[in-house]
C-alpha cells in the first residue's frame, strides 16, 4: 500500500502538472486493445499523481515480474562495489575456481562482472532457464557453456548471467540477496515481504523470481531517477546510479523493435525519449522519466510489451507539463475510473446451480469437481490429491482468497520456476454461464498469469482449462477432464 504519511503522498494529476486526460486517454487506449493491466502507479517529483489496482489485484500484492528482478540484482552489485567489495572489473573465474573447466578459454578468462551487468557474457545462447535445465549447479553449469565471442562485444540477453551477480554477491557477503538488501535497501525505502525464487543451492535466482509490489517498483525507480537518494538520504552512490543507467553496450542488432534498440545498461534498458526502464515478461514496466522527474509502474499481462510503450509516449509523457494546472473534470473523472478499475470478466449471466461430479483420470490430480451457485457468484469446489479447495467467484465483480492445492502451471510459481500444488496461492475468481457452460476466470495474484475454466453442464459433462501462458513450459496451454454426475444430486 503506498504509505502517504512516509513516501508518496497522494495529490491529483494537476497538482503535479499532468493532465488527467492523458492518463485518460492510454487508459483508454488499454481497454480497447483489450490489454490485461494489474495495475498503474504514476510518481511525479515524490508524489502520487496516478495510482490503480485492477480487481482482483490488490494494492500491497507481492507479484511476480519477472525480468525486473534484475534490476534489483544490479542493485545489489551496486551497493557491494560502493562498499569496496567488488569491481566490476572483476574476472568471473576469481569467484568460483572450484567450479571452473580445466581448461579455461580465453574467452571465459577475460569475462568481467560487468559483462554480466551489460549481457555481453559472450555465450551465444542462454541454457539456465531452458525447460530441460535440471542440473543441480548452476554456476558450474554456466561456467562451462561456450564463450565464444569476446566479452563485451555482443549482447545477448542472458537470464545466466543475472544469476552469476547473484552468486557472486552471495560468495562475496555470506548472505544472499535478499539478506543483503534488507538492511542496506529494503528497509531504507520501507519495502517489506520480498521474496526471491531460488536455484537449487539455494541461491535467489538473479534474472527472474522476484515478488515485489508496484510500490516497491517505482521506489526502486525513485532512487535511480534521484541520483541514489531516496527521501532524502542516500542509499547508492551517484556515481553507480550515473554508470548503471548510461548505454554499456549496443543491442540495437539483436532486437527489431525501438525500445529494445537505445542501448543497454546494466540489467536496465534505454528507451526513447532519454527515458531508462526496468522490465518483465508479459508486460511488467517502470519506465523513468528524467527530464520530467517522474515514474511510471504498470504490471500487466500482454503479448506486444512495445506497443503499450507505444501509448506511454503518446499519451502520458506529453501529459506532463511544467508546472500546475487548473483542477479539470477529467481528473474527477480518472479518480471515480481508478476506483473501479477491474480485469477482465467473462461475459455471460448469473444462474442457481448446484451439482457434483466424479472427475475421470486425469493428469492435473482432480478427483471430483462442484459448483454451488447463485444470480450472484457462488463456489468452485474440488478435491485434488488430498486437498479440497473452495474458491469463490462473483459474476460482477471478482472475490479473493487464498487457496492451496489447485493445479498450476510450472511457470507460474516456485523455485525454479516448478510449480507446486502445496504452496499458499492468493487468488480472485469471477464467471459466468452460457446456457450450461461455466466460464470463469481465475486470476494467481502474485503472478501476472490467470486460467480459464469452464464447467461444461451439458449432455456429456467435461471440465476444460486454458493456461495463456503454458506453452512457457512447453505445455499445450489446455487441459479437458470427463465429468461423471455423482448419484442422488
Amino acid at each position: 500500500m503506498l504509505d502517504a504519511q512516509k513516501h508518496f503522498e497522494p495529490v491529483v494529476p494537476e497538482d503535479a502538472g499532468i493532465d488527467p486526460a492523458g492518463i485518460l486517454a492510454f487508459l483508454d487506449a488499454c481497454e480497447k486493445k483489450g490489454r490485461d493491466l494489474h495495475s498503474i502507479v504514476l510518481i511525479r517529483d515524490g508524489k502520487a499523481a496516478a495510482e490503480g489496482y485492477f480487481s482482483p489485484y490488490q494494492r500491497g500484492d507481492k507479484s511476480h515480474v519477472f525480468s525486473i528482478s534484475k534490476s534489483w540484482t544490479a542493485t545489489a552489485v551496486g551497493l557491494a562495489v560502493d562498499e569496496g567489495r567488488l569491481s566490476v572489473r572483476d574476472k568471473v573465474i576469481s569467484f568460483f575456481p572450484e567450479k571452473c573447466p580445466t581448461d579455461i578459454s580465453e574467452n571465459l578468462a577475460a569475462m568481467e562482472v560487468r559483462d554480466l551487468l551489460r549481457m555481453g557474457a559472450g555465450q551465444r545462447e542462454d541454457l539456465i532457464l531452458h525447460p530441460g535445465n535440471t542440473v543441480p549447479d548452476w554456476e558450474y553449469f554456466f561456467l562451462h557453456q561456450p564463450v565464444e565471442d569476446v566479452p563485451g562485444t555482443r549482447f545477448l540477453y542472458n537470464s545466466g548471467a543475472s544469476y552469476m551477480l547473484s552468486a557472486i554477491v552471495q560468495k562475496l557477503t555470506g548472505e544472499d540477496l535478499i539478506t543483503y538488501l534488507t538492511p542496506r535497501l529494503f528497509e531504507p525505502l520501507g519495502i517489506k515481504g520480498v521474496r526471491w525464487d531460488r536455484s537449487p543451492q539455494g541461491i535467489c535466482c538473479g534474472g527472474w523470481g522476484v515478488h515485489v509490489s508496484p510500490e516497491d517498483i517505482a521506489k526502486l525507480g525513485v532512487l535511480y531517477l534521484n541520483g541514489g537518494v531516496f527521501e532524502g538520504k542516500r542509499i547508492l552512490s551517484e556515481d553507480w546510479v550515473k554508470e548503471a543507467t548510461s548505454i554499456q553496450i549496443d543491442n540495437a542488432p539483436a532486437n527489431s523493435v525501438p525500445d529494445w534498440q537505445q542501448g543497454y545498461c546494466y540489467q536496465i534498458w534505454r528507451c526513447q525519449h532519454n527515458c531508462f526502464r526496468f522490465d518483465g515478461a508479459y508486460g511488467q514496466y517502470m519506465v523513468a522519466f528524467p527530464e520530467k522527474g517522474a515514474v511510471l509502474v504498470l504490471t500487466s499481462f500482454v503479448g506486444n510489451m512495445q506497443e503499450v510503450l507505444d501509448d506511454v509516449w503518446t499519451y502520458i509523457l506529453p501529459a506532463m507539463k511544467d508546472a500546475p494546472l487548473p483542477h479539470s473534470p477529467a481528473g474527477k473523472e480518472l479518480s471515480e475510473r481508478l476506483a473501479r478499475l477491474s480485469c477482465p470478466i467473462p461475459q455471460g449471466n448469473g444462474r442457481s446451480v448446484n451439482a457434483e461430479f466424479v472427475c475421470q483420470g486425469n493428469e492435473l490430480g482432480l478427483k471430483t469437481i462442484g459448483v454451488d451457485a447463485t444470480e450472484d457468484g457462488g463456489t468452485l469446489s474440488a478435491v485434488c490429491g488430498e486437498d479440497c479447495i473452495r474458491i469463490p467467484f462473483g459474476t460482477a465483480s471478482y472475490k479473493t482468497a487464498d487457496i492451496k492445492g489447485f493445479p498450476i502451471f510450472p511457470d507460474m510459481i516456485g523455485n525454479n520456476g516448478q510449480g507446486s500444488a502445496a504452496t499458499d496461492c492468493p487468488i480472485g475468481a469471477a464467471g459466468n454461464w452460457t446456457e450450461n457452460v461455466l466460464n470463469l476466470r481465475i486470476v494467481y495474484r502474485d503472478t501476472p498469469h490467470a486460467m480459464t475454466l469452464h464447467l461444461d453442464l451439458g449432455t456429456q459433462p467435461q471440465l476444460r482449462f486454458a493456461y495463456p501462458c503454458a506453452n512457457f513450459q512447453g505445455k499445450d496451454g489446455a487441459a479437458q477432464i470427463l465429468l461423471t454426475p455423482l448419484k442422488n444430486l
